[in-house]
């Protein structure tokens, strides 16, 4: 399922919904899960690109591995988080990034890859963008089951939060076959065993490398995780 017209629809959502207003429990997972991504960028110069940024997390959370910039749909978040914060940011597709080949160092699709029409074409664009060596790193829900509702006005189905597609490591192999890259590396991600039965926010006070091994052991055992992680190295 592609959406017709994605443009107009992300900024409306930015319009009617909040991007910076989250639960409790989601506010402890995005903590989790970004302190893994910044784990993964070594070093302070970088240049990072975050696509479809959201709620502006990276702003806030690599400020320090970096010069940071943001690209997303809503000219609304974006000025947000600018006046929130010092980054450079710019509203644009991520099937036609509006940079230059090997402009940066390492970027993020964050939550952003499941909502994209076409996949291969941002991770083309993604990869062209990023200079030889560094990274592209990939977070998406991890075969997730994806459920539809009936629109009340155009009577189509719909699906749930927007999201197109569902990964698992196979099916994301098969979506950068062609595409140039050196290696690419996958980690699953908040174990769903810890996170529906809310074991993961009673263990928030726990460094995060003792909370990643747990979350690691009962990803083991129960083969349940929430995000599939790719780390594309160019």
């Amino acid at each position: 399922m592609e959406t017709k017209d994605y443009r107009t629809h992300y900024e409306r959502d930015a319009e009617l919904f909040s991007y910076f207003k989250t639960d409790k429990y989601d506010k402890d997972y995005n903590r989790r899960l970004h302190s893994f991504i910044k784990g993964l960028i070594t070093g302070s110069s970088n240049r990072i690109l975050d696509i479809g940024s959201g709620g502006g997390w990276s702003a806030e959370k690599l400020a320090g591995s970096g010069n940071v910039t943001l690209i997303d749909l809503s000219y609304k978040n974006l000025n947000v988080i600018k006046n929130k914060f010092d980054v450079a940011a710019a509203v644009g597709d991520a099937i036609e990034l509006p940079f230059k080949k090997e402009s940066f160092d390492y970027v993020i699709l964050s939550e952003a890859l499941e909502h994209i029409n076409k996949p291969p074409a941002a991770l083309r664009e993604a990869l062209r963008v990023t200079r030889k060596g560094g990274k592209v790193i990939v977070t998406t829900p991890y075969n997730e089951k994806i459920r539809y509702y009936l629109c009340v006005h155009c009577n189509q189905l719909t699906p749930a939060n927007a999201h197109l597609h569902t990964f698992t490591i196979s099916s994301f192999e098969k979506v950068v076959e062609g595409l140039e890259f050196f290696g690419i590396k996958f980690y699953k991600f908040g174990s769903k065993l810890l996170t529906v039965t809310r074991l993961s926010y009673a263990l928030r006070f726990l460094p995060y490398w003792i909370w990643r091994i747990k979350d690691r052991i009962a990803n083991y055992l129960v083969d349940r995780a929430n995000t599939l992680i790719a780390v594309i190295k160019k």
